[in-house]
């Protein structure tokens, strides 16, 4: 067995938690948006879904990754163009969502926060992503300790996202 299968076996425990944790909290967030269903409707509630569905993608980007890494027998170029593809989708969708998206007038401490969770984690995840295949196509695999940098970015985003879900009127 060669050392990147080793290294890989080293972390599946760690990454099949990690996809538990990313599936509870979807389900949860499915859950939230259900018993709010009326937060849904009318003209504010394209902010509401804005942010369901940026916090959907980030949980689903925990998942996947986490799934990638507990796959059996993982070879480096597998791992490389999985995390890439991961990377790449991630920083586009971010790009285009937030091209796309209208913008509303807010107060410069809420506008720096919304920045923070809307742009600037999840593009430093997906380059985070994209840094660790590199690495990875390198043969550097202690990159990989990296991507619980990622993962703890997307998390943090998304639980902050589905926090403000909770509490917004």
């Amino acid at each position: 067995m060669d050392s990147f299968t080793k290294s890989l076996q080293a972390w599946q425990l760690f990454y099949a938690t990690v996809a538990t944790v990313a599936a509870t909290l979807t389900g949860l967030l499915f859950v939230s948006l259900s018993l709010n269903r009326e937060r849904l409707k009318g003209p504010p509630a394209s902010e509401v879904i804005s942010i369901a569905r940026n916090t959907f993608g980030d949980f689903l980007y925990v998942l996947m990754i986490a799934l990638v890494f507990i796959v059996p027998h993982q070879i480096p170029i597998g791992l490389t163009v999985a995390l890439l593809v991961l990377g790449m989708g991630s920083g586009t969708g971010t790009i285009v969502r937030e091209a796309s998206r209208p913008r509303r007038k807010r107060k410069r401490a809420n506008q720096l926060a919304l920045m923070i969770r809307r742009i600037a984690l999840p593009t430093l995840a997906s380059l985070g992503l994209i840094f660790v295949a590199v690495e990875i196509a390198l043969q550097h695999y202690v990159a990989v300790f990296g991507l619980v940098l990622v993962i703890a970015a997307l998390l943090v985003t998304a639980c902050w996202n589905a926090w403000q879900l909770l509490l917004e009127e």
